[in-house]
């Protein structure tokens, strides 16, 4: 019996310990934020963390209000901890809730800085830190640790890249090193990372972080002052949006130099030294080192003789292009690659094709290839399309910038790339069919005596009149209403079957929906080609916007299709694009002619599918 009764009494034990112990939420909603430390110097990374008490969710607060401060978000992260307790036989469940935000924050200018209150929102109240002090120190240079900055030229114009190389100049092991340079953040500049030609991954390279990238600098040997230092070089590309005369914001380099060791010594269990454990800690100070002041002047760009076509690229520039195949058909495709080579570019965008290639002559697609990037060249790939037999080149590609040695606004050309067009073959409907103009002319002739409609006689009068025998079969009032459940219930379980898989619904209707679009009347090229991918995504349940030939041929093949389907289809849609790029998508022959082969081949499909 009590074996019987025991999962009851559990079950109402875990009950009573339920009502027993009341969930006692942190519900008080708290903030606060602290540093890692109140004095830095400048350009030195300093942790703050925020942190909300009494939720798990709260919003990451705006810190562009901050002044003087570079801001680097770390992430965010949500704890909870619990606690059970039993007082005077009654037990609690306490559980903590907390959501904490770290940042990096690097001083921008010494003296007293002062981080202010941050609102954070948490479920539509608004809540605020306090304020917090910050002193910032000025850097100092000492003898073993230099920052320099060079500028390739102390004058340029607007829009002209020149090289600005920052190098670090080391006589003592450090640890934890980092880079500040403010001039990343300048509104006034672009400053884009570089390394040229003359860095590349090997021994005397190392990566470093410098603002939020991380760069490939080369280490060395230099002598500065008379001491010989390893030296940490990396470059920037420095481009003015504005003109004017500038100093630009001095950068520092902060890291952690050993100044001596304390003895360690862990402690076991038993109060006694471990003697393997003990040994010297290395002791840490943190330097910055400052760069020196660089001045800039910014020319602006003559305005004289400024050509519309003008691409805004200061400096010296080429381009080259590159197409492959130059003997086609109408309408195949042709890959045009086109390199741009000069100091900016990245920043260098492909010119309109459209303003060279005339759109009478050539099909040009509003998608391209991302552009690729090796050191000073930037090639660009676009697929295009001869539409007229006539056309007989790619015409040259021009690119206009302004020389900074020759003071004046240049124009680079590539070169005319010859090509060899082959009309595309008309498609006529006895082509495609393969039947003989006579036998076509003599079935057009006999449709043209009409159909016989009319017709008379004995055989064909149907007796359509119906006997009353007068006696109500009473049995069909037993029988129907079940025959009405029956077919009710039949039809709820076809019209839930229909609708539970409708792209196999969508596949059985493909070749009657086929077979209703190509009927109609005759289709362009684009319209025919556009029923093929519907047909064929529908009964491979793929996509059918972009679809292609490629895509569907392995899993056809796969399904069991003929080979010499497959090679059908493929010409098919290759013929469809060849007379929709040749401009013949309209010609009524040819498209009742690919209608007519389309329908062959669908139907060689199905049999198959």
């Amino acid at each position: 019996m009590f074996m019987q009764k025991k999962p009851y009494i559990l079950l109402l034990f875990c009950i009573h310990l339920l009502l027993a112990t009341p969930l006692v939420a942190s519900a008080e909603i708290t903030v606060e934020s602290w540093v890692e430390r109140h004095q830095v110097f400048v350009g030195e990374p300093l942790a703050m963390v925020i942190q909300v008490s009494g939720t798990d969710n709260a919003e990451e607060p705006d810190l562009s209000h901050l002044q003087n401060f570079k801001v680097q978000p770390k992430g965010g992260q949500a704890s909870s901890s619990t606690q059970v307790s039993n007082i005077n036989g009654s037990w609690k469940r306490l559980t903590n809730l907390s959501y904490t935000f770290t940042y990096i924050l690097t001083p921008q200018q010494s003296g007293r800085l002062t981080i202010p209150s941050i609102p954070i929102k948490v479920d539509g109240k608004t809540y605020h830190t306090k304020s917090i002090a910050i002193e910032a120190k000025k850097p100092q240079e000492t003898d073993d640790f230099k920052l320099r900055t060079f500028l390739s030229s102390s004058q340029c114009y607007v829009g002209e890249p020149i090289t600005m190389t920052t190098t670090w100049f080391v006589g003592k092991d450090v640890n934890n090193f980092a880079f500040n340079l403010p001039i990343l953040d300048d509104p006034r500049f672009d400053v884009i990372p570089y390394s040229g030609d003359s860095v590349a991954p090997s021994q005397n390279t190392i990566k470093i972080p410098v603002g939020d990238a991380t760069m490939l600098a080369e280490k060395q040997q230099g002598e500065l002052g008379g001491k010989e230092f390893l030296t940490v070089t990396f470059s920037h590309l420095l481009i003015a949006k504005e003109t004017g005369h500038f100093t630009l914001p001095q950068a520092t380099v902060s890291c952690q130099v050993t100044t001596g060791y304390r003895q360690n010594r862990r402690r076991t269990f038993g109060g006694f030294d471990d003697f393997f454990g003990s040994g010297r800690e290395p002791v840490y100070q943190t330097q910055v080192a400052p760069s020196n002041e660089v001045v800039v002047t910014v020319n602006p760009l003559p305005t004289k003789n400024k050509p519309k076509a003008f691409s805004g690229l200061v400096g010296e520039y080429t381009i080259s292009t590159v197409a492959a195949p130059t003997e086609v058909n109408i309408g195949d495709p042709i890959t045009l690659t086109v390199t741009i080579v000069g100091p900016n570019t990245k920043n260098t965008s492909l010119p309109s094709l459209g303003t060279f290639l005339p759109p009478s002559l050539f099909k040009i697609p509003e998608d391209s290839a991302p552009p690729e990037v090796d050191g000073l060249r930037r090639k660009f790939t676009q697929t295009i399309r001869v539409k007229d037999p006539k056309v007989q080149e790619i015409p040259a590609i021009e690119l206009v910038y302004f020389d900074t040695k020759k003071q004046r606004y240049q124009t680079a050309k590539s070169a005319a790339i010859p090509l060899t067009v082959h009309g595309t073959k008309v498609l006529t409907a006895m082509d495609a069919e393969g039947t003989d103009p006579a036998i076509g002319q003599t079935k057009l002739e006999a449709a043209q005596k009409g159909l016989a409609f009319n017709f008379a006689g004995q055989d064909l009068l149907i007796d359509e009149r119906t006997q009353n025998s007068g006696v109500v079969n009473w049995w069909l009032l037993l029988v129907s209403p079940p025959l009405l459940f029956s077919l009710l219930a039949g039809f709820t379980y076809f019209v839930h079957r229909r609708n539970r898989n409708p792209e196999r619904r969508r596949s059985k209707k493909a070749r009657k929906q086929f077979r209703q679009t190509v009927s109609q009347e005759p289709l362009s090229a684009e319209e025919l080609s556009a029923a093929l991918k519907e047909y064929l995504g529908a009964k491979l349940f793929k996509n059918p916007g972009s679809l292609t030939f490629q895509d569907v041929a392995p899993q056809l093949r796969t399904l069991g299709v003929h080979e010499e389907t497959i090679k059908k289809l493929a010409s098919l849609l290759e013929q469809c694009e060849a007379v929709q790029f040749a401009g013949l998508g309209q010609a009524g022959d040819t498209a009742k002619g690919l209608q007519k082969t389309a329908l062959e081949v669908i139907e060689k499909l199905e049999a198959s599918l």
